[in-house]
């Protein structure tokens, strides 16, 4: 009797795996390709600055326009293949002024923060301080200077960037998604160059799944935000909204997964779960989003997936989209403004301070939401915030769940490696939790600081699909 009830166990996860599988497969259609050799990006590659040919002069300082711009090593060289990133408002100093190319680039070195000077418009009377002679100190390191790239004139300008209020909200954070441990973590960016990141949340995510041809696997690189959207539903129709007033009614809290699979094996219902972000450029239809389930599940379909009984039978990750619970889906929608850079990388992970004392009070804070049954399938949707939502004055019959989703703040590295031991035999073996696509030690470069949102040496690994910008250069916030 207990044999066949547990054989008939194994069949139902296997057929709900399939059903998840497929469910979870398709996130849709492209939408942006990389078109702007200079940025990456076409809406920075049309931001431009006030110096105009024949005014720049070498020794002057000058600040770049757009939040990324490529610095070229020569004149020639294909801005793609750039290996120098500068980002918006870098100072920097014009070595050459002398446009050169179709794309009147101009020699520049890049400025370290603490030698900019008061802009030339200041008001401030800035007094020269005394200057002392002193002998050189055989025993002191001198800093490299940074070295010459060559960047477009048109975007720089004469003065500091002032941000925009938009713009600011934009750059506040930033989401890293380690493939390689299904983490996804937020970061609040230092306002300081080259302190350390501020975790503000740490979550189980599922990634795309690892089959065969590899095809599936989600790709890594640098993207941003480029719209939200509420039960979103695929081009084909195959992955219905999580809510939709003309489907049937929703599995309730607690349902199997065999409940959320609709009546067709090639149909599953809420797959995106209650918010998507469409990402780019070059993502590849990779998106994040929610999941199954309902608020009082939690991560209950995350954890599923990440079974080996599950992945046993049928893989029930996704075709390359990462995915995690619909409170934390909520929760990305409600601080994260389109524009936020989201970075995947295929990493080690390690923890810089081992006494995390800046983490001394952080555990856990409550966030809570209201889920309404409005705005299906609309595009920049409000959020789901509880005082948002009872600022609309929301009525009672269009609330459909509502809770408190309690947020880890605390930085937990995932182990690469653990101890084995039998009998008689013992090993050192990397750990599956922290390396899903199953790749050679040899593959990994440099780690992941998970408490300080930084990468210290890190490459990708050359296995694994990139997507983004095609330059492949991180944001410098995240880099050591």
């Amino acid at each position: 009797m207990k044999r066949a009830k547990f054989e008939t166990a194994l069949m139902s996860i296997a057929a709900a795996s399939v059903a998840l599988s497929l469910g979870l497969s398709g996130c849709g259609k492209a939408e942006w390709r990389e078109v702007a050799p200079n940025t990456g990006d076409p809406a920075a590659e049309a931001r431009t600055g006030d110096i105009a040919p024949g005014t720049a002069r070498p020794g002057q300082t000058a600040y770049v326009v757009p939040e990324r711009l490529r610095g070229r090593d020569n004149p020639t060289q294909n801005p793609e293949s750039s290996t120098t990133l500068l980002e918006r408002g870098e100072p920097v100093e014009i070595v050459d002024p002398n446009p050169r190319g179709d794309d009147r680039v101009v020699a520049v070195r890049v400025l370290p923060p603490q030698s900019i000077a008061p802009p030339a418009t200041s008001r401030v009377p800035v007094r020269p301080a005394p200057r002392v002679e002193q002998e050189p100190d055989p025993q002191q390191e001198v800093a490299p200077q940074a070295p010459v790239v060559f960047v477009p004139l048109e975007h720089l300008q004469t003065h500091p960037v002032q941000q925009t209020p938009i713009e600011s909200e934009v750059d506040r954070y930033i989401v890293i998604q380690n493939i390689a441990t299904e983490k996804l973590r937020i970061y609040e960016i230092s306002n300081v160059r080259g302190e350390p990141n501020k975790l503000v949340m740490e979550t189980d995510m599922i990634a795309g799944e690892n089959d065969p041809a590899k095809t599936r696997r989600t790709a890594l690189g640098s993207y941003k935000i480029l719209s939200w959207h509420k039960y979103y539903q695929d081009h084909d129709n195959l992955f219905p909204s999580w809510f939709d007033q003309n489907l049937p009614t929703l599995p309730l809290p607690g349902a199997s997964l065999a409940d959320w699979k609709g009546a067709s094996d090639r149909v599953m219902r809420g797959a995106f779960g209650w918010y998507t972000a469409k990402i780019g450029p070059n993502a590849h239809a990779q998106w994040t989003h929610g999941t199954l389930g309902w608020g009082a599940d939690r991560d209950r379909f995350i954890q599923v997936s990440k079974s080996q009984l599950a992945q046993f039978y049928s893989d029930p990750r996704s075709f390359g989209c990462t995915r995690v619970e619909n409170q934390a889906i909520a929760f990305m929608n409600d601080i994260l403004p389109v524009g936020t850079r989201i970075i995947k990388i295929y990493a080690k992970e390690a923890i810089a301070d081992a006494s995390q004392s800046r983490y001394k009070d952080a555990q856990t804070t409550a966030w809570d939401w209201i889920l309404t049954n409005d705005e299906v399938r609309k595009v920049a949707p409000r959020s789901s915030n509880r005082t948002a939502q009872l600022l609309r004055d929301v009525p009672e019959d269009s609330k459909l769940e509502e809770g408190t989703y309690m947020i880890d703040m605390k930085p937990d590295a995932v182990a690469f490696k653990k101890h084995v031991k039998g009998d008689r035999l013992s090993a050192v073996i990397i750990r599956p939790e922290a390396n899903l696509y199953d790749l050679p030690e040899s593959a990994f470069k440099g780690e992941f600081l998970v408490d300080e949102g930084r990468l210290v040496g890190y490459k990708h690994p050359k296995q694994l699909r990139k997507g983004g910008y095609t330059d492949s250069l991180l944001p410098k916030a995240i880099v050591k």
